[in-house]
């Protein structure tokens, strides 16, 4: 099922319609999670959840000096030790991360075509699963780079992939492949698309100055946004949905 009838391929340069980043698309992706709101809400506290769990489960793999989130130096555990926890923990946080990200771009994409969304969908994408990984670690690597280099590279990486995510859990599109289109598709919106990027994700972390219970409501907003704009620039281009 496609979002538009028309079919557009930002890649080519024959097209006719030329999509644009428009901050609107944060706009009507608030409007979609208000219209869903229940169910957006238990959808993020089974996430937090899951973080949780995590956390618990490194803390009794590694000792209590090591949780998911937390540098905490234990004076018992070597430098070497130290380095390979703080090393498995950083994998275990993008996998699940990711993980979580497809999931919530999936249940948008299903809200966006107008299907009926709930909480489950969170978990429905292990038909994408290697390359859902595979494509998370490779978009954290490419911005540990470039934060590396002057941290700005980083937030530029960050606004040129935003769209891989979207293009392997519901284009369906191997990871490398999904990088390359995302780049090229942004590319020449470079700033607007990294601009993007900062204020979703600024937004959808702004539940936080509520108590931080506000969080429950906020932290859709940034896959929500990106999947809008996503559809702006892909839809109609891939095979009918099969979740």
């Amino acid at each position: 099922m496609s979002y538009l009838g028309d079919q557009i391929d930002p890649l080519d340069p024959r097209s006719k319609v030329r999509p644009v980043v428009r901050f609107g698309a944060i706009g009507e992706a608030w409007a979609l999670i208000r219209r869903e709101l229940g169910t957006w809400v238990l959808a993020m506290v089974i996430l937090l959840i899951g973080f949780s769990g995590l956390s618990l489960l490194a803390e009794a793999i590694f000792g209590p000096g090591i949780r998911l989130g937390f540098r905490q130096a234990r004076p018992f555990l070597s430098v070497s030790r130290r380095g390979a926890a703080t090393l498995v923990q950083s994998i275990i946080y993008i996998a699940i991360n990711g993980f979580f990200l497809g999931g919530m771009v999936r249940m948008a994409a299903r809200q966006i075509r107008g299907q009926p969304i709930k909480v489950g969908d969170l978990f429905s994408v292990i038909d994408v699963l290697p390359e859902l990984l595979l494509a998370s670690f490779l978009v954290a690597l490419a911005m540990a780079v470039g934060f590396a280099l002057c941290v700005l590279p980083g937030f530029l990486v960050g606004g040129l992939l935003m769209f891989v995510i979207p293009l392997v859990v519901d284009g369906r599109l191997r990871a490398t492949e999904a990088i390359r289109r995302s780049w090229r598709a942004l590319e020449g919106q470079w700033l607007s698309a990294t601009l993007f990027h900062l204020v979703a994700g600024l937004l959808a972390s702004s539940g936080f100055l509520l108590c931080g219970i506000g969080i429950l409501i906020t932290a859709p907003l940034y896959a929500v946004s990106v999947t809008v704009l996503y559809r702006d620039f892909f839809s109609g281009k891939f095979a009918p949905s099969t979740y």
